[in-house]
């Protein structure tokens, strides 16, 4: 039942992902945008969603059951509207026949030995997200929220950690955070306990989509050459295993907790916005900003995402200014300093 959820998962996700990117950035959609981008774009959409089925659960005092019939109903929907818009556009490409499809080079030796590398270590790294019991639960209580979500088919309606209803409630920027009710959606749904949803099913997709955000991050530092990117690919791979040694690194959260909103936020939603920004895909940035106010705490919304964006904007600046010469001639003739037209 958990390979049928993420067979179900990916598919999907690459449709609404794909659906997304035609209608916001269509000129591009077919020339400057990967497989990888489709997926995470998707992830995110069906996080949104997610959000949605979540909020109008909570703000009506509904049942678990409801969000799960209301995310289905959202994701029935979107679906079909998504293939609607990715058959309008595969129709127009045949009309016009204006995108011109990226010659597929056969790989050299060094590439494949780095491809074969990558995938060795991150094929291993997922047997052990699935087989492993070792998970990290100190600081969270995920698991307890989501078994108290199936157990009483109601959103907070009892403390995770006493069994009792909340004596003093709890904060709505925490209510609002959709993640456990999304993994007890999933676990109530299909069938499947809360702790294969939580410790394994989750994961494994939290990992596949970092090294989607990583393979977008390489495209963008390495655009013309394949083999330094599959190198950075490796090389992350194995930092994966090397950061596995204690909380608060990447590739622990990675293989001990890939359920958490700040493993998601870390390895999925920084590589890949940092991705965006120095590709330029601006219309895209606002996304793993709206999903990291939807699954972590932050400001209202303000969160590391926002800060990376700042960061890349504030670099730009700078770099602008740098890149200017001081010495331009005047209208006299005469040398001077002049910042209006650099």
């Amino acid at each position: 039942m958990i390979a049928l959820i993420a067979v179900i998962c990916f598919p999907l996700a690459c449709l609404l992902g794909n659906a997304l990117i035609q209608v916001v950035d269509a000129k591009k959609s077919r020339s400057e945008y990967f497989w990888e981008d489709w997926f995470l774009a998707g992830i995110f959409v069906m996080i949104g969603l997610a959000e949605g089925a979540h909020l109008m659960v909570l703000m009506r005092g509904r049942s678990l059951l409801a969000f799960s019939k209301t995310y289905l109903l959202l994701l029935i929907a979107f679906a079909v509207l998504s293939a609607a818009i990715v058959l309008f556009a595969f129709w127009r490409k045949k009309r016009t026949d204006d995108a011109k499809a990226l010659p597929w080079k056969k790989l050299e030796k060094k590439e494949l030995i780095a491809l074969v590398l990558f995938l060795i270590l991150v094929a291993v790294q997922i047997v052990l997200v699935i087989v492993r019991s070792a998970v990290f639960l100190e600081y969270d209580v995920t698991l307890e929220t989501v078994v108290s979500f199936v157990k009483t088919d109601a959103l907070y309606s009892v403390d995770p950690l006493t069994g009792l209803p909340y004596a003093q409630g709890m904060p709505m920027r925490l209510k609002i955070l959709c993640l456990p009710t999304l993994y007890a959606g999933l676990s109530q749904f299909f069938g499947v306990s809360p702790e294969g949803v939580v410790w394994h099913l989750i994961p494994v997709i939290a990992l596949a989509f970092a090294y989607f955000a990583y393979i977008s991050l390489a495209r963008a530092l390495f655009p013309k050459n394949r083999f330094f990117a599959l190198c950075f690919l490796a090389i992350t791979a194995l930092l994966v295993f090397v950061g596995d040694y204690g909380y608060g690194m990447e590739g622990f959260g990675l293989l001990h907790g890939g359920f958490q909103g700040t493993t998601i936020r870390t390895s999925v939603l920084v590589p890949y916005l940092i991705s965006l920004c120095l590709r330029k895909k601006y219309r895209l940035m606002l996304l793993p900003v709206l999903v990291e106010a939807c699954i972590v705490w932050t400001l209202y919304g303000i969160g590391m995402c926002v800060a990376v964006i700042a960061l890349f904007f504030a670099a730009a600046y700078v770099r602008k200014l740098l890149a200017r010469d001081p010495k331009k001639q005047d209208g006299d003739g005469k040398e001077g300093t002049s910042w209006a037209n650099s």
